[in-house]
């Protein structure tokens, strides 16, 4: 596996870029439903976005045996990293050789800037849900949070053994102060999705309503609910692993 940093020669990935948006649709500005009429005025929209994209973010490719697997536009924004957009080349690699490479250069980054998490948002409206679900089945290193921005973070490690320190309570879920949680299992209809924080033995459901972004931690508020007489507000400090 390899990581190249393209700060000058970023032509290489146009090609890529452009069969990826023209296939998988990433923003609803570039395709028809939109009023983009014509091929040639769809070219046009995704030449300008890559265009944006290339002249004020660091621009990744990941290799593997000289075949392009993934690449990456990103840029640091007040001490956090933001991935604003990413795509794999799915014709040259399996689910979870993508993955790998997408690995690789997350490592490569937060080595770089010393940080533990990078973060995104999922933007797009097409085939959502099922964008969602592959995430979660093969990146075992991703947490979509329930925001409006559909934001993820991506730890340095499995989700599993992140924590989420309680940082701030009302009457109902101050016994919590301090005690830290980790992630259980998700709970998701089309509507609405509730997360399992599991402390010591006792099993809480979490319904996020805000996420702040932070140069070392995130910072989530939200409902806690014992699922049986007690809801409360909740602050909580999820800190990715070092």
């Amino acid at each position: 596996m390899k990581i190249i940093y393209l700060k000058d020669d970023v032509e290489v990935l146009w090609p890529y870029f452009l069969d990826y948006c023209l296939h998988s649709k990433p923003y609803d500005r570039l395709h028809h439903s939109a009023g983009v009429g014509s091929r040639k005025m769809r070219l046009h929209q995704i030449r300008k976005e890559f265009n944006d994209f290339t002249e004020d973010h660091e621009v990744y490719m990941m290799t593997d045996n000289d075949s392009v697997i993934s690449a990456a536009f990103l840029r640091l924004e007040k001490g956090v990293i933001d991935v604003d957009f990413i795509f794999g080349i799915r014709k040259n690699c399996s689910s979870s050789h993508l993955m790998k490479a997408m690995h690789y250069g997350w490592d490569f980054v937060l080595k770089k800037y010393n940080k533990n998490y990078l973060k995104t948002e999922i933007t797009r409206n097409f085939k959502k849900n099922s964008f969602k679900k592959w995430v979660e089945r093969y990146d075992k290193r991703a947490i979509i949070f329930n925001d409006d921005a559909n934001s993820v973070v991506w730890c340095k490690s499995d989700r599993m053994k992140a924590k989420f320190k309680v940082v701030g309570a009302n009457k109902n879920t101050e016994h919590l102060m301090g005690q830290e949680a980790v992630l259980g299992k998700t709970h998701k209809t089309n509507s609405f999705l509730m997360r399992e924080l599991v402390f010591g033995e006792q099993v809480y459901l979490l319904d996020e309503k805000s996420v702040d972004f932070l140069p070392d931690h995130v910072l989530i508020k939200g409902f806690l609910s014992n699922n049986k007489d007690r809801v409360g507000t909740i602050a909580l400090e999820f800190i990715p692993q070092k």
